[in-house]
């Protein structure tokens, strides 16, 4: 990245703004959540500072970017926008936005920029919240890290599944925010490893420590393997066809995090591919893995980086490969039934399977 492309930002910056929110928002917290907050102490006084956190809702940038003292500035996704409401309230509170799954040269060099003027800079290594506690950590905070020689401060948040909603009911859940020991900066030296492999460990380090912050029992809420499975049956016969990376696929329809994403923050007609009861056509579905298609023409890497690179690959192409088969049983007038599964198995010894049927009527082609 040379000094001719260099992206900054001044830090600290919307003060005025960020402090009123701030006041606001923490009341609100307060009044609306029983906030436990442990640790805050362990934060630097001087940068550059990193704090890195689990991400499984979207309550924990609200405590990591209003509780501690010190100003964080927040990277987010820029892939997507936000939901309602909350859209307006994180940029007018502003953000460094990351087109996540793509290299995104702009918002890293404003980062690094916030780090060289002593920032401190508030991170989510999983980078999402589509598949809580099976998510690999993201390099972006091990290369921050090195390239800005910053400390890298572990935040777990314990109680957040599910908050948001509990909030919405007046439960006031109970949310714990626990603020570990700083990681001293990356510093490759004379490690003769290729760096990605260095960066990787290092990223894997943060996660391990933030994990160790986080309640034992938020572990037992999520599957700690799941895998999924897909029939198609074709025809009054019910023929049942194979496709190439069909299992992904099946992951990807019982991923309600990606497919709100696309009906919601995407605005995609995708509610056809919603597991749940609901009259379908063979054309309606058809028109919703398109327009799956048309996002992943535009942001190659909306699956890739949510799924991992090989399940994806392995997922885009079977959709176009399901369009296809579509296609082809629509213009022959021959029902679809596809029913996709998911066996999920849980650290306490829980199993639970659930499976989901589609049920594909005719319709005349070019109607839905």
């Amino acid at each position: 990245m040379g000094n001719q492309n260099k992206q900054t930002i001044p830090y600290p910056r919307y003060n005025l703004r960020r402090k009123i929110l701030g006041f606001l928002g923490k009341g609100l917290l307060r009044l609306l959540t029983r906030p436990t907050i442990q640790g805050l102490e362990n934060i630097p006084p001087d940068g550059p500072v990193i704090l890195a956190g689990n991400h499984v809702s979207t309550l924990e940038p609200m405590f990591m970017f209003l509780f501690p003292r010190q100003l964080v500035e927040p990277i987010g996704a820029g892939d997507i926008p936000f939901e309602g409401f909350i859209d307006h309230i994180v940029r007018f509170y502003g953000y460094i936005p990351i087109n996540r799954g793509n290299l995104d040269r702009k918002s890293m060099s404003q980062a690094l920029s916030v780090l060289e003027q002593n920032g401190y800079l508030g991170i989510f290594p999983e980078g999402g919240t589509w598949d809580p506690g099976n998510m690999r950590a993201q390099l972006g905070v091990a290369w921050l890290s090195h390239k800005g020689q910053a400390a890298v401060v572990p935040v777990g948040f314990s109680g957040f599944l599910g908050g948001m909603g509990d909030v919405f009911k007046l439960k006031r859940p109970r949310l714990t925010m626990k603020v570990g020991e700083p990681v001293p900066a990356l510093n490759p030296g004379d490690d003769s490893r290729p760096l990605k492999e260095v960066y990787q460990e290092f990223a894997d380090t943060i996660l391990e420590r933030i994990n160790a912050l986080i309640n034992p029992q938020d572990f037992l809420q999520v599957p700690s393997k799941s895998e999924y499975r897909l029939r198609i049956f074709v025809g009054d016969d019910k023929h049942e066809m194979q496709l190439q990376g069909q299992d992904a696929l099946a992951h990807f329809l019982h991923a309600p995090v990606l497919l709100r994403s696309l009906l919601i923050n995407l605005k995609q007609p995708v509610k056809t591919l919603f597991p749940e009861d609901q009259p379908r056509t063979t054309q309606e579905f058809i028109l919703a893995l398109r327009s799956v298609l048309g996002v992943l023409q535009e942001n190659p890497g909306f699956l890739t980086y949510r799924m991992g690179m090989e399940k994806g690959k392995r997922a885009e192409k079977a959709i176009q490969s399901l369009v296809n088969l579509l296609e082809d049983a629509r213009d022959a007038g021959e029902p679809v039934r596809l029913e996709a599964s998911a066996h999920h198995s849980y650290l306490d010894g829980r199993i639970e399977e659930k499976i989901s049927q589609y049920d594909l009527k005719i319709s005349p082609i070019g109607l839905a």
